[in-house]
């Protein structure tokens, strides 16, 4: 009977011995490091993808985020080191948080609980109804993101606005507007900017009041505009030719070889005569216009019978440039536009003319939609 009783004192022990170490064995789930596309930190916006790296992962049944939002994933990308998942798409009709929020990570062999911070994009513009509209006339714009809004300026003053939805909202132009104001819209992601650019900024619309201007066109190289001849060369004449490959249509492409020999090249409009009304004296009333295809850098003259000024580009492609012909300096000298007494008179523009550096380089330039904007 002794015997009997020490057998079952170490079955006892043998068992509890084993369940010990069968807890003890039991690897529960870790994160070492939670990243998105955009941040090392566990933060981004509405349907970026996430990456959850550690020990244990596999095995993934549920993600809870905020405590209530059940979140999608693809078990496929699950494994023993890594969970991919993507934020979930904002639904505008059943909204959830945005900003640091809890989020729960259950797999099959425990529990994570973990925090995402979740970021507003910044409102964007995409259109305005009247690119150019008059003074007390309603404008329409079109984006997306208009949400949690803090304010809407016009210029630096307070705007009243109509929030149609999340893509859309509408105002009326204030009768005092000025020339050069632009719309901001500011929301807890941040505000529109003319030039900067980063977290929580989006693009910027530019409203361009009509004060009674009149646009002009004066050659669309597609049979538009005030002037549809056929363009020379002159000086250290490249090749000149009109493509299919313009924005809308043709467009005119000047090639300069690099010749040397004049030191000065450029192409111009036959011409035909003075093409403006003869009331449009004043070179500040009026504003030279055109559509360019040029690398970020390019360099070029446009000269307005006599008077230059010179252009460079900041970015490449397709983008419109512009002066008022008061910034025109005279004897073909761009330099000259600040000591000028004397400005040009747009009225008697006869000639446009698209001049490339003479710098023993070959290089070229596209342009199109030649237009004069005259404030009548």
């Amino acid at each position: 009977m002794k015997n009997l009783i020490k057998i079952y004192l170490v079955s006892a022990i043998l068992a509890l011995t084993l369940f010990s170490c069968s807890e003890d064995e039991v690897e529960l789930p870790a994160i070492t490091s939670f990243s998105s596309q955009t941040s090392p930190n566990a933060s981004g916006t509405p349907g970026e993808l996430l990456k959850i790296e550690g020990t244990n992962l596999s095995g993934l049944e549920k993600i809870i985020l905020d405590n209530k939002l059940e979140v999608s994933f693809n078990p496929n990308l699950n494994s023993y080191n890594a969970i991919f998942f993507n934020i979930p798409n904002y639904d505008f009709e059943d909204p959830y948080n945005f900003g640091v929020q809890p989020i729960k990570f259950i797999t099959a062999n425990g529990e994570i609980d973990s925090q995402i911070n979740i970021l507003q994009p910044a409102p964007v513009f995409s259109k305005l109804s009247v690119p150019n509209p008059k003074l007390g006339d309603k404008v329409t714009i079109k984006g997306s993101w208009f949400i949690n809004i803090q304010s809407v300026t016009f210029g630096e003053d307070p705007l009243e606005y109509t929030l149609v939805s999340d893509q859309e909202m509408y105002f009326i132009v204030p009768t005092d507007a000025t020339e050069g104001q632009h719309i901001v819209i500011t929301t807890e992601a941040g505000s529109t900017a003319i030039v900067e650019a980063g977290p929580g900024i989006s693009n910027t619309t530019f409203v361009d009041i009509n004060f009674g201007f009149v646009d002009y066109l004066f050659e669309d190289f597609d049979g538009n505009g005030l002037y549809t001849s056929t363009w020379g060369f002159y000086g250290d004449a490249g090749d000149l030719s009109v493509t299919a490959a313009g924005e809308t249509g043709n467009c005119a492409q000047y090639d300069y070889n690099g010749a040397t020999t004049f030191g000065y090249n450029g192409c111009q409009n036959n011409e035909a005569g003075a093409f403006l009304p003869n009331t449009a004296t004043e070179a500040t009333k009026a504003t030279f216009k055109m559509m360019v295809n040029a690398n970020a850098g390019a360099s070029f003259d446009v000269i307005l019978d006599t008077w230059a000024y010179n252009f460079t580009v900041s970015t490449s492609g397709w983008q419109e440039v512009s002066t008022t012909l008061d910034q025109f300096g005279s004897n073909y000298n761009p330099g000259n536009a600040a000591t000028d007494t004397e400005k040009i008179d747009p009225s008697g523009i006869l000639q446009v003319k698209v001049s490339l550096p003479n710098n023993g380089t070959s290089s070229s330039v596209q342009f199109d939609d030649i237009t004069f904007r005259v404030q009548e």
